[in-house]
């Protein structure tokens, strides 16, 4: 994933997937309309998603472009990329009158006027929490499905590891400096401990609940700890 913490490659992945976008609209509408980009459009393609999700509704656009040139690191530092990508992704919360009817409001009506539960309307310059842009860099060949499917995918890794080490390991809270890349070894061993042993059925399916039996039972140290951890396979 490209965020704003390599702002280069981000702001020309926004520019560039805005800006064919908005061509594909007007090749549409007019057959004898040129685009900017008219060799990184013949490989350009977008998906779009919606989705009822616990409170809110999502709606999702995925787009590829094979055209890697676009980015100027492609150049130098990232010559193996092959697929170029945005997600773009808003999320309205659920809202329902005294009698139950559902009245979200649509896409449009939001970004202009907000809502009852989000009332500050959000533009697309201003990049606001209710509209999130990802860009993405693959080695393989996606198309904008596929793409969308990996970057869905990657939300699971983020809640059964990044989240439990943010959370429950306190690792965002740690004020350790120079021994944090030790540290963050050591908590990824003791996660990877403690998801074994759930997965063997000696701990509880919790991880706070798992990391208290470790501490108390001796036995279950001795175990997966001191023993070694026979192989899945």
């Amino acid at each position: 994933m490209v965020k704003k913490n390599q702002p280069q490659s981000y702001e020309e992945i926004v520019k560039y997937f805005g800006e064919m976008s908005e061509d594909q609209k007007k090749m549409q509408e007019d057959k004898n309309y040129r685009p900017r980009y008219p060799q990184m459009q013949e490989t350009y393609e977008e998906v779009f998603q919606e989705e009822k999700n616990r409170d809110r509704k999502e709606y999702r656009w995925y787009s590829v472009c094979a055209e890697s040139g676009l980015l100027t690191r492609t150049q130098k530092e990232w010559p193996f990329i092959k697929t170029v990508g945005l997600a773009s992704q808003i999320r309205i919360p659920l809202e329902r009158d005294a009698e139950g009817t559902d009245i979200t409001p649509d896409i449009r009506t939001f970004l202009e006027k907000g809502s009852r539960r989000s009332p500050s309307p959000v533009s697309d310059v201003e990049m606001g929490k209710d509209i999130q842009k990802t860009g993405m860099i693959s080695d393989l060949e996606l198309t904008a499905e596929e793409m969308g499917r990996i970057k869905r995918e990657h939300w699971p890794v983020e809640n059964r590891l990044h989240h439990v080490l943010d959370d429950t390991f306190r690792e965002d809270r740690s004020p350790a400096k120079k021994s944090k890349n030790n540290l963050a070894l050591i908590r990824k061993s003791a996660y990877n401990i403690l998801r074994i042993a759930m997965l063997a059925g000696d701990c509880i399916e919790i991880m706070t609940e798992a990391m208290d039996e470790f501490n108390d039972d001796p036995q279950l140290r001795k175990k997966y700890v001191f023993n070694g951890i026979d192989s899945f396979y």
